[in-house]
This record gives structure tokens, C-alpha cells and sequence, in this order.
């Protein structure tokens, strides 16, 4: 089994870069100092983002130091979730650049420019031509000059394109669409934030107004952080919007338009993926005595349009995965949500598999696509039974390079 998309590695002169900000910043500093000082400051954004889950303006985005250690820790891994996300646009869900023109991309709540700035570099890794414009919008005015600096830095990454800031609190209603609109607006790990103490109407209120602002057939990706309520929260407000807006169709993560079947009926499951990353070194040194998880990036995501959803014939026969693979006594087993939006319980007999044919089908990821083939129902409802590990085709399973 061969992964598709196969994607590039986090630049590695992206990482020189945040590196040699906090070293200019601070001079003095040894770096044993400047590493335990930014550690500390990592603990701090972590519990927020993880538990205490309060984003006040102060929080972060007005500290230099908050942006550094940002920069040089979470950065690399908001980039890899947001390549995850629009591969999955560009490679699933058959969302096109212009076919003459310039590309124009919205970043709302940007911060330094993590998801916009991915998207340049996977769109120009895939040999999108266009011009390309990304206007980032976000409270912090100092994030937004450091996403600035960033791109002039590093054009070689993405040529033939520019970023506009806006200063914006998001928060408040957001502005009327004007007729230039927008053929990707991207939201990485920001909606919550942004309408954190936002009661459902008021979010789907919020979200209509996103939508105003994207072309025919342009795509809205949200990505969330992966916990239960986050990620339920995010599902029923994108289905509640479809309902309440024909026009608006439902992408991902599941197919044929259909919803999330989690905030629906009870499962020990939730919708989210769970995507392995490779850090970079300056993770890893800072990530030395701290033991944060850094190998693997987890979350929620929908995808919004108005274009026609990509169509999968069949129930079982195509499915997203959404547990772990577990082998067991005699068995290797996973949960799909298949295309007719129900879930599926999928099993293969270990007897009669080699031991490098175990390890491939191991190696799936939680939010892979499958194609499952030579399928048959087992006793119980809605488990499928495959006969070989060949009964199961790729997709779509996007990996990081190994750079």
C-alpha cells in the first residue's frame, strides 16, 4: 500500500528563521536561557490551548516573546495540520485554482500566518501557477508584522505572490463583501477562539458572513482543536448551516454531502483526525525536558462550499477512518464511517497475513479514505468482513515526508 499525497517536509529554512528571530531578539541570552525561557512560555500556551481554553487579547500576539515561542514550537505544527487539510481539498474534494487570474486566499484569525503561508507553499509544491494573494486578517498587529516578515524572507518558498494584514478584531461582525471575493478562506485552530462564548445561533450567524465572502467555487476549510466538544461543536453548527442554506454543501470530512453521524446518535467515537508529524529539531530541543506530544498533530475539520460535492457510490465500499487500528488475538480491526454516513465496523483475519502486509495496513491513520473492495457482511450489523489486506485501496492517506 503506497500513501497519496505524499507532502514535503516543514521548510527547514522556516525553522532558521523563528530560530534566529528569538536569538536577534535577545542577544544576551545564552542558549540554555533562551530555550528555558521559551519553555516556559510553551507550558503557559499550552494549558491554553488545551485546557483552560481562554484567549483573551493579552493572552498572546502582544508579547514578543509569546509570537517567538510560538513561532518556533506550535508554528510547524498548525502548518502540517493546515497541508493535511487542503490536500485534502486539492487531491479528494476537487477544489480548482482559477483557471486564469490570481488566487485569492483569506486567512482569518492568521496570527503569524501558519495555515495562509502552508497554503502558498503546498499550492506552488503542486504547480498551481496563478498569482497568488493571501490576505491575513487578526487582532495582533505584531503577529501580523512578523507573518510579513516571514513571507519577504522566504519568497523562494512561494513566488509570484504577496500578503496583505489587516488589523481586525473578528469578534465583532465582520465586514460586507466587497466583489473581489475569495477561492480559499481558511480558519487553522482559530474559529474557537474567535467565538469562544458564542452560543450556536450567533456562531452560524458568523458563519454565513465567512461564506459571503468566498467565490462559486471556492472552499472554506475549519480546522479545530480535536477535543470532543470542539469537535461535535464545529460538525452540528456546519450541519445546521447546510440546513438552513441550501446552496452551501458539505465536503468533508465525510462524503456525499452527508453530515458528521457523531452529535447524531452515540458512538465512543468522535470526528477528528489524528495524522502523524515529524518535528522539527528546534521542537525537539525545546521539547527535551518538557515531554509534550510532538510526533503526531490531532484535530477537527469541515469543509465548506458551495460547489458540487465529489460523489462515492456504495455504503461500506468507501469509507473515513475514524479510530485506531487494533490488532488483536486473531484479528485486525477498525471503525469507518462509510459513504452513506453510517459506521462500519471493518475486520481481517490475521491468519493468512504476513507479517510486512500487518504492518502496512497498521500504519493507517486516523481520517485516512479507503476504498474497500471484496467486502462481505459479518453476523453482526454493519460489521464487514475482508478477505486480504488487497481488499483495501488508498484514497487518500497524506504523509509527511521524511526529510
Amino acid at each position: 500500500m503506497t500513501p497519496h499525497p505524499i507532502l514535503p517536509p516543514f521548510p527547514k529554512s522556516i525553522e532558521k528563521w523563528w530560530w534566529n528571530q528569538a536569538c536577534l531578539k535577545w542577544p544576551d541570552y545564552s542558549e540554555d536561557k533562551l530555550l528555558n525561557a521559551i519553555r516556559r512560555e510553551i507550558v503557559e500556551q499550552s494549558d491554553r490551548f488545551n485546557k483552560t481554553r481562554s484567549f483573551d487579547s493579552n493572552s498572546y500576539g502582544s508579547r514578543d516573546l509569546s509570537i517567538l515561542s510560538y513561532g518556533n514550537f506550535f508554528f510547524p505544527r498548525t502548518w502540517q495540520a493546515m497541508s493535511f487539510a487542503l490536500s485534502e481539498a486539492y487531491f479528494l474534494r476537487n477544489w480548482k485554482a482559477p483557471r486564469k487570474g490570481p488566487l485569492r486566499i483569506l486567512d482569518l484569525g492568521s496570527g503569524s500566518g501558519a495555515s495562509g503561508l502552508a497554503s502558498l507553499f503546498q499550492l506552488r509544491q503542486w504547480s498551481v501557477k496563478n498569482p497568488i494573494s493571501l490576505e491575513a486578517w487578526d487582532y495582533s498587529g505584531k503577529s501580523l508584522a512578523t507573518m510579513k516578515n516571514l513571507h519577504r524572507s522566504c519568497m523562494d518558498l512561494w513566488p509570484d505572490s504577496k500578503v496583505f494584514t489587516t488589523r481586525k478584531d473578528l469578534t465583532n461582525d465582520l465586514p460586507p463583501p466587497n466583489k473581489r471575493k475569495f477561492d480559499l478562506i481558511l480558519l487553522g485552530f482559530s474559529l474557537n477562539e474567535i467565538l469562544q462564548e458564542s452560543e450556536s445561533g450567533s456562531r452560524i450567524e458568523w458563519m454565513k458572513k465567512v461564506l459571503h465572502h468566498l467565490k462559486p467555487g471556492g472552499f472554506v476549510l475549519i480546522m479545530d482543536p480535536a477535543s470532543v466538544d470542539s469537535c461535535t461543536r464545529l460538525q452540528e453548527d456546519s450541519f445546521i448551516l447546510k440546513q438552513e442554506d441550501a446552496r452551501i454543501n458539505l465536503h468533508a470530512p465525510y462524503f456525499n454531502g452527508l453530515p458528521c453521524p457523531f452529535f447524531i446518535q452515540k458512538s465512543k467515537y468522535y470526528s477528528h483526525e489524528v495524522r502523524r508529524i515529524t518535528p522539527t529539531q528546534t521542537v525537539q530541543r525545546i521539547n527535551s525536558p518538557l515531554h509534550l506530544e510532538t510526533r503526531e498533530v490531532k484535530f477537527g475539520f469541515t469543509m465548506l462550499s458551495k460547489a458540487d460535492v465529489v460523489t462515492l457510490p456504495g455504503g461500506s465500499e468507501h469509507c473515513r477512518l475514524v479510530s485506531p487500528v487494533r490488532k488483536r488475538k486473531g484479528t485486525i480491526s477498525f471503525i469507518g464511517i462509510g459513504s452513506d454516513g453510517e459506521e462500519y465496523r471493518y475486520e481481517l483475519q490475521r491468519r493468512d497475513i504476513k507479517k510486512e502486509e500487518t504492518k502496512g495496513v497498521l500504519l493507517l491513520q486516523r481520517g485516512d479514505v479507503l476504498q474497500i473492495n471484496g467486502g462481505v457482511a459479518g453476523k453482526e450489523e454493519r460489521q464487514i468482513r475482508l478477505p486480504s489486506p488487497q481488499s483495501i485501496s488508498l484514497l487518500f492517506t497524506p504523509r509527511i515526508e521524511v526529510g
